[in-house]
């Protein structure tokens, strides 16, 4: 039994890979809890993994934790998957391969393993990520913006006027574009992302002459997918399915 985790910026997502497949993803958000609250979960479980395999986007104290606490609960050492130049037919587009974000790689691993064809995901979590893929496995680079909470926050904290008038606003969701500030800042955000992502899809098209297949994973998945005009595939594990195919192939 192997344990694959994938450490975002947020949230830490879990799945365990055994003989049948890959179990159904957990989560927990570890971003400002104190970590006996989002480690007991994952390291209290009593089930003991032959190997854990890790992407962490988190930083290095969170490195750390999770190596001292792998080591106390499961006796193993965790081994840190980082992008390569090249994986099984997929290949990067960084000037610097290592420098790509290893859950952006992960997710590419993941998506290119389930099409085999050219493909474009889009990743919306704290931070949202567009990577794109052609017909033949070569990554032609991706985007990033901020997510939905960042711009938010952002508004929020650089404005005056905005933050006021969301600070008295009654949320309310009703209707296509928003009848109050709070709802309109964030509906803003949800559409500027959606946007961004479907003319990414329509740029990747025109490049390569192919219609890229389309996953769309991380926690505002079905958010942003929900106002694109492109319709895709929400895959919510699928930087684990990449990790999982890492574990897969002898060592």
């Amino acid at each position: 039994m192997i344990l694959v985790i994938d450490v975002g910026n947020t949230r830490l997502k879990w799945a365990w890979l055994t003989d049948k497949g890959l179990s159904d993803q957990q989560a927990v958000v570890h971003r400002d809890a104190k970590p006996g609250i989002w480690t007991s979960a994952l390291f209290a479980s009593g089930q003991k993994p032959s190997r854990v395999l890790v992407s962490n986007v988190a930083g290095p104290v969170m490195a750390k934790t999770l190596t001292r606490l792998a080591k106390k609960a499961f006796h193993v050492n965790i081994e840190f998957i980082t992008a390569a130049r090249e994986y099984h037919g997929l290949t990067s587009g960084y000037l610097d391969p290592t420098l790509l974000g290893a859950d952006r790689w992960l997710a590419l691993i993941g998506a290119w393993t389930r099409a085999q064809t050219a493909l474009c995901v889009v990743d919306a979590g704290t931070a949202v990520k567009v990577d794109s893929v052609d017909s033949h496995g070569q990554h032609l680079g991706g985007l990033i913006a901020p997510g939905v909470h960042l711009m938010r926050e952002a508004l929020m904290g650089n404005t005056s006027d905005i933050a006021k008038a969301a600070g008295n606003s009654t949320p309310s969701l009703a209707g296509i574009l928003a009848n109050n500030t709070i709802a309109a800042v964030s509906r803003g955000a949800v559409f500027a992302l959606a946007g961004m992502a479907d003319r990414a899809a329509e740029v990747i098209e025109q490049n390569t002459g192919t219609l890229p297949k389309l996953f769309i994973t991380g926690g505002d998945a079905n958010l942003i997918s929900a106002t694109m005009r492109v319709r895709g595939e929400i895959v919510p594990d699928l930087v684990l399915q990449g990790l999982a195919v890492i574990a897969a192939q002898p060592r």
